[in-house]
Parts: C-alpha cells; structure tokens; sequence
C-alpha cells in the first residue's frame, strides 16, 4: 500500500524541481473510490443473499448447518492469516523492502501456513464430529486461494487500485452462486457440492487476483520465509488477524448469550436485527477502503486529517441511513420476513445507536493499525468492545431478551468506539510532534 522509499543517498540530493508536487496515490478519487465501492457492495449483498436462499431450498435446514460449520472453520482460520497484505503495505513504509520481494513473501508464508491450516481444519473435524472429515477436506482446499486472493488485495487496497480490489471482493459470491446452480440445483450434489462451489470460487477468485496483480509479484523467484522481513509479516498479520478474529466473536457473543437464556426463537429474531444493523457499516467500510493508500503515503499530519475527515463522514453518513432504517424497520420487517419477525424491530432500534457510534474505528484502524504498524492498539478496542458486550449481555438478557442484547451490544460497540479515538488523538499527537521534531 505504499510506495517504496527513495535511497537515502537521493533523498540527500538537491530536488530538481523544487515546485513539483508529490503526488500520492488515491488522494485525488478518495469520493469516487468511495462510491464506487458502495455500487460493489451493493452488487455483492443481493447476491449472498441468493445465496443463502438456495441453500436453504435446496439443502434444507440440516444441509444448510452442514454447509456453514463445514465452511467455519477455514472462515476463522483465514481472518487470523488473511492479514499479510496489510502487513506487506506498513511494512512497505519502513523502507528497508522491496514490493516485489514482500509480496513473494507474503504469498509463500500463506500458502505455508495455509497449508498447516488445512490440516487444523480436518483434524477438528475429526475430533469434534461436526461435520465428515471428507466435507471438512473440501472446505479445506479453499484456505490457500483464500489467503492468496486476500493477500493481493491487501496490497492492492495501499497501491490504490480499489476498482480491481473491488473485482477481487466481487468475485467469490458470484463464482459461489454460479458454482452452486450446477452443482447443487442442477447436479443434485448436496452438502458436499455446495462446499465445493465455494472452494472452487476460491481457486477461481485466487487465480484472477494473481493474474490481474501479476505485476506486484511476478516473476516469482524462490523467498526466504523465514529471514528478518518474513518473521515481521507473520508478527504483524497474526496480530491484525487476531484482531479480526476477536471482532468477529465480539459482533457474535451475545448470540450464545441470548440462546443459553432465551432459546432459538429470540436468537433469530435478534440476528435479523443484527444483520440488518451491521449492514450499514459499508458505508464507513467503503471510506476506509478509499482512504487506506493516500492515509499511507501522505505526511503525518495531512494523514492524520484525512482519517479524522473520513472518520466524521462515515458516521455521518451511517447517522442519517440510521435514522431511515430505523423510522422504516417496524414497516419493513414484517413485510419482508412476515409478521413471526415483528419483533425483531425493537433489537435493531437499540442497536442503531451503536451501530452508528462504532462506525468511524473502521476508519481510525486504517491509521492505528496500518499506517503505524500497532495492531495492539486495534486489538485492545476490540476487547473492550467484547469484554462490556459479555458483562453486560450476561445481566441483561435474562430480564429483557433480545432487547437486552441490543443494549448490550450498543454499550459494548460505545465503549470501543471511545478507546480507538483516543488511541487516535494520542498518537497522531505524538507522530505530529515526532514529524515536526524531525
């Protein structure tokens, strides 16, 4: 994601044009970046949806559950690995890389590790009983292309080239939906060829991101894996993706919360309210995707005021979605998934507000986690956010149900939400200073 730093022996030189401007990737279409992004995903939601529609037709509520644990696994394992593109993109501002050379890394450490991962996946297959170990193999031929593509686009997000990053994120729901018509609607293949349609969306998705980025990495010479600058991207993309793995849990949490007290009946009324709050988050998704190459390779303090910037529009934008979505839901709701779901509309009003407060630290992470290298800090936000979620869902849910969760979860999203601007303010302070002071 960001440039490679001149020698220091050019940077000593006398510039020839003292009045040239640098320019820095992605500054100027950080608005149409944006919206373009928003039409992708907009493109990308029908479509998982459909998704799930034919699994449920075709592989019924057993197959369905069969094809979602099958697939958990490798999902979990690729947000923990999955982050080595961003750590070749804040490697990339220490200087003492190459791309090519970290890219080639990136991409023999994933498919290493992928490879060790794979194992992981069958073996707690085996061990756990949830699904066959031969469905959990299937599943786990997706884990390499799926740290591949994810790489890739990693790196692609701090080159600014967000039209084929977003071609790359496109790509596996369709190939996925195209996969399953045949295997699954036409060839009557079940469980197992849904899973395969997703591994082979994977395959697919891997080898157009290769081939569309051949330039990052290409050709391919034989990387150390195990020198200095590969051990500081496994350190750092661990980091990121534990990071990822916790929000993944904390977003989740009060699901088991609410089965262990209220039962299945609360829980699907509450993950209707959930799916269709956490929606919204595209939108500062969408800016952080925009903001992630110019926030790497501007000045210190021109950084930091974008991110802040982008911070404030996201949540406006969240904001002013919010309050149609809310004033809407108990309308909608019934409409869309009948009147057993009219309840789900009071959950999803009390999650706005923390929907709407927690949507900037998608944005604050570009800074925290990317731009500076400290994962940590990303982390800690995404532990106060699960710690306060826990506690308090573990109080409120056995008085209030699904509501309780809701409150839960806004209080727990507040919580973080106020920890990741402070980490912000601080260090883009002690940056400024220490850029200043340089």
């Amino acid at each position: 994601m960001s440039a490679v730093r001149p020698a220091p022996a050019i940077e000593a030189a006398p510039p020839i044009t003292p009045n040239l401007v640098r320019e820095i990737p992605g500054a100027r279409d950080i608005g149409r970046n944006t919206l373009e992004t928003l039409l992708f995903r907009g493109l990308s939601t029908p479509v998982a949806l459909l998704l799930v529609v034919v699994q449920g037709r075709f592989l019924h509520p057993s197959g369905r559950g069969a094809f979602v644990l099958a697939v958990l696994g490798v999902t979990i394992l690729s947000r923990l690995l999955g982050q080595l593109g961003a750590a070749v993109t804040s490697r990339l501002r220490e200087g003492d890389a190459e791309l090519q050379g970290l890219v080639q890394r990136a991409l023999a450490v994933g498919a290493v590790l992928g490879t060790f991962g794979m194992g992981v996946v069958v073996a707690w297959a085996y061990a756990s009983g949830d699904v066959g170990v031969r469905l959990a193999g299937i599943a786990a031929l997706a884990l390499v292309p799926n740290l591949v593509w994810q790489t890739i686009s990693g790196v692609l997000l701090g080159r600014a080239r967000v039209r084929l990053w977003n071609y790359i994120q496109l790509l596996p729901p369709i190939l996925t939906l195209a996969g399953m018509l045949v295997l699954v609607v036409i060839l009557d293949a079940g469980v197992r060829g849904a899973v395969a349609a997703w591994a082979i969306a994977n395959a697919l998705t891997a080898a157009f991101a290769l081939g569309a980025a051949r330039d990052l990495w290409h050709p391919f010479g034989l990387p150390h894996v195990a020198d200095r600058h590969a051990r500081l991207l496994v350190r750092l993309a661990l980091l990121m993706g534990v990071v990822q793995v916790v929000n993944l849990i904390s977003y989740r949490i009060e699901l088991y919360v609410l089965r262990r007290y209220e039962g299945l009946d609360e829980v699907g009324l509450y993950s209707i309210a959930m799916q269709a709050a956490e929606a919204m988050w595209l939108i500062p998704a969408a800016v952080a995707t925009a903001l992630t190459a110019p926030a790497l390779h501007e000045t210190e303090a021109r950084a930091a005021s974008l991110v802040a910037r982008g911070a404030g529009r996201g949540t406006l934008f969240t904001a002013v979605v919010a309050v149609l979505v809310g004033a809407s839901a108990p309308f909608v709701i019934p409409l869309i998934f009948g009147d057993a779901f009219e309840d789900a509309a009071t959950p999803l009003l009390l999650l706005l507000p923390g929907i709407v407060v927690y949507a900037p630290v998608t944005v604050l992470v570009v800074y925290l986690s990317v731009r500076h290298g400290r994962p940590r800090l990303s982390l800690a936000v995404a532990l106060v956010s699960l710690v306060v979620t826990t506690a308090l869902a573990l109080v409120l849910i056995p008085r209030f149900g699904s509501g309780g969760a809701a409150v839960a979860s806004t209080l727990g999203y507040a919580c973080g939400s106020l920890l990741a601007w402070f980490f912000f303010v601080r260090m883009a302070r002690t940056a400024g200073r220490a850029s200043a002071g340089g």
